[in-house]
């Protein structure tokens, strides 16, 4: 035999000897694993018969205390038939009435026993705190606005509060001093023509009711409000503003493209005003508190005014192209004839 040859046989023996050791390693861990799980019977037997066992103890405790108690009630049952036939009286009767030992409480425990007695009117108690306190911190926290605007036209605005908002606020100061600009739009369109008599008697007593104070001064119009409501805004505003095509006796015209570029309405009507209320005495303010909030307003208005027609400039702005609708007596008229004259 060749070296060569013993040395492939040697190899071959080394080989058979690992494999097996693996093959002992792994009766071990199947030994191990085995010892283990029987531990874990063994253990869990333990504790089901000590378990058994405590309910065994538990069981006959109280079968006894049951015996006892029914001896004891026989026993009183007896004397008391005896006291009752007068064979013995009551100096010589085991009887005698209980009273439960009142234990005095101390410390937490007296504490446990007010919250236990009390529970019902102190979780009542807690919930009104927290309504209260919730109101009171909402009332707080609630953004009150440095402006309010009152929009009474009826062309389609009445879509657009968010957008109305955020344009008016980028000309408003933080007049509070709450370190943040809120402006209010208070939608309430108004077309007198309506045939939804209930929606319009309802946005016509809410404007009404702005009216009673001082605080809002700048309203949104168009050719359709009421000349009633008309008479109440200032005619004095081109004065301030000469020369300039935007301002008329409504106030500010937003017959630009830029306008309605800035409030996302592409068909804006070419009739919307930006008007002015004239300071007077009001139910609920003096003609000088009015006359305040109208110059903070003016300042407002000013700065839309400047600001707007400058890019309408810039922008070479044609103004709009979309018409009104009015709805006036003789549009209704003509309407119902047609539909007369259909019908016939």
């Amino acid at each position: 035999m060749s070296k060569k040859d013993e040395k492939d046989i040697n190899i071959s023996k080394l080989d058979k000897s690992l494999e097996g050791q693996g093959l002992l390693e792994d009766a071990d861990d199947a030994e191990y694993e085995r010892t283990l799980a029987q531990q874990r019977r063994e253990a869990e037997e333990r504790e089901r018969q000590v378990l058994e066992q405590a309910e065994a103890e538990r069981r006959e405790r109280e079968r006894q205390e049951e015996k006892e108690r029914e001896r004891r009630l026989a026993q009183e049952r007896i004397e008391l038939m005896k006291l009752k036939s007068g064979v013995i009286d009551e100096s010589e009767s085991s009887i005698k009435e209980e009273h439960d030992q009142i234990r005095e409480l101390h410390g937490f425990e007296k504490v446990q026993n007010f919250f236990y007695h009390n529970k019902v009117w102190i979780i009542f108690t807690i919930f009104i705190i927290a309504v209260a306190a919730f109101i009171f911190i909402d009332a707080a926290r609630r953004e009150k606005a440095d402006l309010t605007v009152l929009m009474i036209a009826n062309n389609g605005l009445e879509t657009r509060q968010e957008e109305l908002e955020e344009f008016f606020e980028k000309y408003t100061d933080d007049l509070d001093g709450n370190g943040y600009v809120h402006v209010e739009v208070i939608m309430i369109p108004l077309n007198s023509h309506s045939d939804d008599y209930q929606q319009q008697n309802v946005n016509s007593t809410k404007f009404l009711a702005q009216l009673q104070g001082g605080e809002s001064i700048l309203v949104i119009t168009d050719s359709n409000t009421d000349e009633e409501f008309k008479s109440i805004m200032t005619p004095e505003l081109p004065k301030e503003f000469p020369n300039n095509k935007y301002v008329d006796d409504m106030g500010m015209s937003w017959n630009m493209e830029v306008m309605a570029k800035e409030l996302n309405f592409e068909n804006m009507p070419n009739d919307i005003h930006l008007s002015m209320r004239t300071p007077v005495k009001t139910l609920g303010d003096s003609k000088e508190t009015m006359q305040e909030n109208y110059d903070k307003a003016f300042k407002v208005f000013k700065r839309i005014v400047d600001d707007m027609t400058e890019k309408a400039v810039e922008a070479g702005d044609k103004g709009l192209t979309t018409e009104p609708v009015h709805y006036d007596d003789s549009s209704l008229e003509s309407s119902d004839s047609t539909e007369s004259s259909e019908n016939k």
